[in-house]
């Protein structure tokens, strides 16, 4: 298989919603398992189905030319609403009462989402790295170093996103750091003070 396959499968299997069920899902079972089947449903709803479902929307409506919007100039359109759903699951969360930690996590979603709209107006940051850091670094802060590990995930990722030319090492890991840096932050302001 050649780098260049090779890299747009890594791309596709790591993409961000993705990765937001992979996360979410172990912090379910472990803090809301008697209403698992729910709170699973509720973030891959809002995390993974419609984002997915959005892009496919705009593919369709041809108001982004790819899957990943690497034109930098259509990349708000996606991000918007994409942030809004997570808007919508941190609201729906919030009216289940589900455990802090998943609540938290969605909005670690929401306000990094936000972040990384803004930053896309002017320049074109790894949604990819981000995606990757962001919810890893909070399993991280939930559970301990033993998830440290996950972090190395970056690392194909940052790679592939670079082999493809959908952005630059910088972008990569700008979008890696910030994401981390913010989320770590963000759960633990939302865990001792908003969802307790």
């Amino acid at each position: 298989m050649d780098k260049h396959k090779l890299a747009s499968r890594l791309s596709a299997a790591l993409n961000a919603p993705l990765i937001t069920v992979i996360t979410f899902i172990p912090l379910i079972l472990l803090y809301g398992a008697e209403s698992a089947a729910l709170l699973i449903g509720i973030t891959s709803f809002f995390g993974c189905i419609l984002p997915l479902a959005m892009v496919y929307v705009l593919l369709k409506l041809d108001l982004i030319k790819d899957f990943y919007a690497q034109d930098k100039d259509t990349r708000f359109i996606p991000f918007l609403w994409t942030t809004l759903f997570y808007l919508f699951g941190v609201l729906s969360l919030i009216i289940v009462s589900a455990p802090a930690a998943v609540t938290a996590l969605m909005a670690c979603y929401f306000v990094n989402g936000m972040v990384l709209m803004a930053i896309t107006l002017k320049w074109k940051i790894s949604i990819h790295a981000s995606g990757v850091t962001g919810p890893f670094t909070a399993l991280i802060y939930l559970l301990g170093g033993v998830m440290f590990p996950l972090l190395l995930v970056v690392i194909p990722v940052a790679w592939a996103r670079v082999e493809l030319k959908a952005h630059t090492v910088m972008q990569v890991a700008v979008g890696a750091i910030l994401s981390g840096l913010l989320t770590w932050w963000q759960m633990g302001f939302y865990m001792h003070s908003i969802f307790i």
